[in-house]
């Protein structure tokens, strides 16, 4: 029989299996060549990108590029969003508007461009005169950024006080737009914050009398209905971080500018402190930051002389006053309800320092008895 008509079949069963075993070892040894030439090819690739240095570098390098990546995303969604909200803005007062109008006699139209502008407009003019369209840069410098602040403030402002002087003629209930309208107001306080916290690493404040008004738009805009109405629980967390920010700015700042700020920044926050909605929940901020600095003294206290200086921080203890003058204005108010517990555990701690320091446990029992005679 001829070699050439031998059958797969006709093979011995050890032949042919010995011919599968190699089949399979041929394509074990081609994938697992693959797989080398794919590693050596990783290899050469992180070798080439790695920077000199070693690990830590490389490790650092990355760090540092993806948290740049992460920056841009979040600043593009910070954009997109502005955007959104300005078009949601837009709509809200031409719907306001229209029905305004359509409820008015036609000669009422020139009352109702008064009262627009009646929320003192001179706020936004008293500003730089902003070009009309923001600076076109990748690299964004130092004057660009302060360009696209003021903008920012600016077109939040001028929302808000058109908005009041509608709401002002047309008494229309604004509970189903309260989102666009509570939005607006945290945009233009973070705006307000970003301004402080420029100045918190040495940066001149431009425009003080502009950072005024644009907290006293917020604190009219809120009072403007005398509830919380359409705000959401996410939208006054996020008011109330701002203002705890705007504390501790008040009580940590130590820069050679630090007085001429700290009179814009009191200023800013007693006209927040005027609004209804926001002024009770204001107060027990102060007291809560006035009872941590009063136990971290107390803490302090306990500690040996040299340990007392080294640990002391003596500007947080400085700047503390300028709370105490905040609270003094706001207890002139009678109509907020304060949590008397927070009240009894400022007066608690004050007794406690009378020693070490009396002149601050002298402040804090003076406050304390001012919120408890008027609610009394």
């Amino acid at each position: 029989m001829s070699i050439h008509n031998v059958s797969v079949s006709d093979l011995h069963p050890n032949v042919w299996r010995r011919m599968e075993e190699k089949s399979a070892s041929f394509r074990q040894g081609t994938v697992s060549w693959y797989i080398r030439i794919s590693r050596l090819a990783v290899a050469v690739a992180v070798i080439k990108s790695k920077p000199s240095g070693g690990a830590r570098q490389f490790a650092e390098a990355l760090a540092d590029r993806l948290r740049q990546q992460d920056e841009g995303w979040r600043s593009k969604a910070q954009g997109l969003h502005e955007d959104l909200l300005h078009v949601r803005q837009e709509l809200l007062l031409t719907r306001l508007l229209f029905k305004t109008r359509s409820n008015t006699e036609p000669g009422q139209g020139q009352e109702i461009a008064k009262a627009l502008s009646q929320d003192d407009p001179a706020a936004v003019n008293k500003g730089p005169c902003l070009p009309p369209t923001p600076p076109n840069s990748q690299n964004i410098p130092l004057q660009d950024r302060q360009w696209c602040q003021d903008h920012r403030m600016l077109k939040h402002m001028q929302f808000l006080q058109c908005l009041s002087g509608l709401r002002r003629v047309c008494e229309l209930s604004l509970c189903r737009d309260g989102d666009v309208v509570w939005d607006s107001v945290v945009q233009l306080l973070d705006s307000v914050v970003e301004v402080f916290r420029q100045a918190h690493v040495g940066q001149p404040v431009h425009h003080p009398e502009q950072l005024h008004h644009a907290t006293q738009t917020v604190a009219q805009t809120l009072s403007l209905g005398g509830t919380r109405h359409g705000c959401s629980v996410q939208h006054f967390s996020k008011v109330e971080d701002l203002l705890k920010e705007m504390i501790s700015l008040l009580l940590t700042n130590q820069q050679f500018n630090a007085f001429s700020v700290h009179g814009v920044l009191l200023e800013c926050l007693l006209a927040l402190g005027g609004s209804c909605v926001l002024r009770t929940s204001f107060i027990q901020l102060l007291m809560s930051q006035t009872i941590q600095l009063a136990q971290q003294l107390w803490e302090t206290c306990e500690k040996s002389g040299e340990e007392l200086q080294h640990q002391m921080d003596w500007i947080r203890y400085q700047n503390s006053f300028y709370v105490f003058w905040l609270l003094e204005q706001l207890a002139q108010d009678t109509d907020c309800n304060v949590n008397q517990e927070l009240v009894i555990h400022l007066e608690t701690k004050a007794l406690t320092l009378a020693d070490e320091f009396p002149l601050f446990s002298l402040y804090m029992w003076r406050i304390g008895g001012l919120f408890r005679v008027g609610h009394q």
